[in-house]
């Protein structure tokens, strides 16, 4: 207790020969402290024999007082000067890198012989109190008898540690949220985008229809065989709905596929189990019925392609049209 140095049994004793200068972050009433941010001159115990609260008072400021808080974490200067001749002490403190200002921020006159023995130590000494978190750093320091003491090369000190909490980085702050929002993003739209192709494609499956596997096609494959049900692949239209051109990516056959919107009060089921039965028929002048598929309000007829289109092309659409033999036999 006591700046590390003094006790309750000894402290103000005169055989202590101790002089120091306290730099003082704590109000204590015992030793008749000021303030809780100060600077004392202790003569063999801890009440002071002169105080001030920690400052200084730049030269050109026209003996304006500008307060330092010990406890800020900025790194300071302290100048304790003994004039022999004059028996007088004198103190002075300043932010760090300023000039010594000419004025001190303590002074006492005092004849240190009766203090000071022939041998003594010169160094430093600290205590926490009750605060047990608190950090003092000695960054350098210069000691002198008889003349003038050597400056300090300010440059060359290390630096203060860190005090505190470390700093978070932009790329923590700034950095990591902005991936964690474009992540999510990116997670979202990949969702729609999966949604809207698993929409795209859905299609309508029954347990019965399973027995139609083979004769069943993918909606997905006939979207891509059309490409798209695009306009330029459409063939003709009827009161059932139209015709389109496509090719199966997977066996590149050429297919023609009708699209049908069916009513749903017609049995559907039996609709299919027909459509299946024609599919197995085999005539030369029937176009084969390779399969169907079921989306939604529609359903969707799966031909075999005519290149030259149907003979009702020739017989009404284009009447001025006139088959040979070869062409009405093929």
């Amino acid at each position: 207790m006591y700046l590390g140095l003094f006790n309750k049994t000894n402290y103000g004793d005169l055989t202590n020969h101790v002089f120091a200068i306290e730099l003082d972050a704590v109000h204590s009433a015992d030793v008749k402290d000021i303030d809780d941010n100060h600077l004392g001159i202790d003569i063999n115990g801890p009440v002071s024999a002169v105080s001030a609260s920690a400052g200084y008072y730049p030269d050109g400021g026209a003996g304006k007082f500008e307060n330092l808080t010990l406890v800020s974490g900025r790194p300071m200067q302290v100048w304790v000067d003994y004039d022999g001749i004059k028996k007088r002490i004198e103190v002075t403190l300043a932010p760090f890198k300023a000039v010594k200002p000419s004025t001190p921020l303590l002074s006492l006159s005092l004849d240190l012989s009766t203090i000071v023995k022939e041998t003594m130590f010169v160094g430093f000494s600290s205590s926490t109190g009750s605060y047990s978190t608190s950090q003092s750093y000695i960054l350098g320091w210069s000691f002198q008898m008889n003349g003038q003491v050597q400056g300090l090369e300010l440059s060359k000190l290390p630096n203060l540690p860190r005090l505190g909490k470390k700093p978070t980085s932009k790329l923590l702050t700034i950095g990591v949220p902005a991936i964690c929002l474009f992540s999510v993003s990116v997670l979202i739209l990949g969702l729609f985008y999966y949604v809207r192709r698993k929409m795209k494609y859905a299609e309508v499956l029954e347990d019965w229809e399973f027995g139609y596997g083979p004769h069943r096609f993918k909606y997905k494959d006939l979207y891509i065989a059309t490409r798209g049900f695009q306009d330029k692949e459409l063939l003709g239209t009827g009161g059932f709905g139209g015709v389109y051109r496509g090719i199966l990516p997977t066996s590149k056959l050429e297919i023609a596929v009708k699209r049908i919107s069916h009513n749903s009060k017609q049995g559907i089921r039996e609709f299919v189990a027909e459509i299946v039965s024609i599919g197995r028929l085999r005539h030369r002048n029937l176009v084969k019925l390779l399969g169907y598929c079921r989306r939604k309000g529609e359903l969707l007829l799966v031909y075999d392609y005519m290149p030259n289109g149907s003979l009702d092309k020739y017989l009404f659409n284009q009447p001025k049209v006139t088959l040979n033999w070869t062409q009405r036999f093929r």
